[in-house]
């Protein structure tokens, strides 16, 4: 199986926090979307003929394109690969791109799993993110999504928020576990060079969250979500019984996808290829059948710190038998050491015959994957 993905770049509004590859307005969309379909076509041979199980469009604000945009992209991919008859296929949206009437044209395009990004219920919050929208019609949004056919339904939140008080990421957090949905990403706020609060944060304009305040407000997500039925099954992402996000899943599971559009991703277990950061240049260098992209082959080391990036994020962890079955004496003996200190430091457990990562293990994966990576 495999996927694919369709960066969609513009944004009426870059977010304060945002770092992903975007611009601030919506101009050259017909030109990306037929530069896409192109891409799709000259790559078609990418995913070596494994059936497309999950399609994912994310962005910038994919909601920004029109449905007539969304069928032309979804039809490409039917006509160049084999698409399994119970396809994924998750759409992002902005709150303030979702009528009644948009809801009801996207389920009728086919695409059944609906990605909306709330991130808090505090109109305060929402302004110092730089949101488009703000709380009023939140949880009439998704009613509306439900109405229209969407059974699959997530929502984005974040916390450890500067300035945030504990109450009211409880207030947000309380109210996305009652909206009936499915599915709940919540993720801590990373301040990223080149984001307004990167700025913001050097002028010490304002601070970071303490770790403990963090740990706090990380614990009250999956302990809350737990009690409304979510189970935690990645560092930042809860779902109902049935209702993982199969595309993010892939990533984590080694399945061969391709990343369609600026910036987007690609992995065919072999390299890693990554399209050029650039929406014009993008459609250019298509439209002269040029190259648009650059690529990396993977080493042995590069599996391993692959194995440790994808593995240590979920919930089921790294197996200890695949490690020594896999990888050379070098690696391993150099994993063993690591790995031991990490759990006399509580930061990993055992669970049979796999090692995750406790809670407050989570909140650092960062640095334990430097601890455990074999460069």
């Amino acid at each position: 199986m495999a996927g694919v993905y369709f960066h969609i770049p513009f944004c009426r509004q870059k977010c304060n926090y945002c770092d992903f590859y975007s611009r601030k307005d919506s101009g050259g969309v017909e030109d990306l979307v037929k530069s896409e379909i192109k891409e799709i076509v000259l790559r078609k041979d990418y995913i070596k003929g494994e059936k497309v199980n999950t399609i994912y469009f994310g962005g910038g604000t994919p909601s920004l394109l029109s449905i007539v945009h969304l069928k032309d992209l979804l039809d490409s991919v039917k006509d160049n690969f084999e698409v399994s008859s119970d396809c994924e296929i998750t759409f992002e949206a902005n709150p303030d791109d979702l009528t009644k009437e948009y809801l009801i044209a996207l389920y009728q395009t086919g695409i059944n799993r609906l990605s909306v990004g709330i991130q808090s219920y505090n109109d305060n919050i929402l302004k110092f993110l730089g949101r488009r929208h703000d709380s009023k019609k939140l949880t009439e949004i998704i009613e509306f999504a439900k109405k229209a056919g969407f059974n699959n339904i997530s929502a984005d939140l974040i916390f450890a928020i500067p300035g945030m008080d504990f109450e009211v990421y409880m207030d947000s957090l309380d109210k996305i576990s009652q909206l009936g949905i499915q599915h709940v990403s919540a993720y801590s706020l990373t301040i990223e060079k080149g984001t307004y609060f990167y700025k913001l944060l050097q002028n010490n304009t304002i601070g970071e969250v303490s770790e403990e305040e963090m740990l706090r407000q990380y614990n009250a997500t999956i302990d809350i979500l737990a009690l409304h039925g979510f189970a935690q099954y990645e560092i930042s992402n809860y779902a109902k019984e049935g209702f993982k996000s199969r595309h993010n899943s892939s990533y984590w599971e080694d399945e061969m996808y391709l990343g369609i559009g600026p910036s987007a991703h690609s992995y065919d277990r072999v390299s890693r290829q990554w399209n050029v950061s650039d929406t014009k240049k993008y459609c250019t260098n298509i439209s002269l059948a040029v190259p648009f992209w650059e690529i990396e082959f993977l080493t042995i080391n590069d599996k391993f710190n692959e194995y440790l990036i994808t593995g240590l994020r979920t919930s089921l962890g790294i197996s200890l038998s695949y490690v020594n079955n896999n990888y050379n004496d070098n690696i391993i003996r150099h994993f063993n050491i690591e790995v031991d200190k990490l759990l006399k430091s509580n930061l990993m457990c055992y669970n049979g015959d796999y090692i995750v990562l406790t809670r407050k293990g989570m909140l650092i994966s960062d640095f334990i994957l430097r601890q455990l990576y074999f460069l």
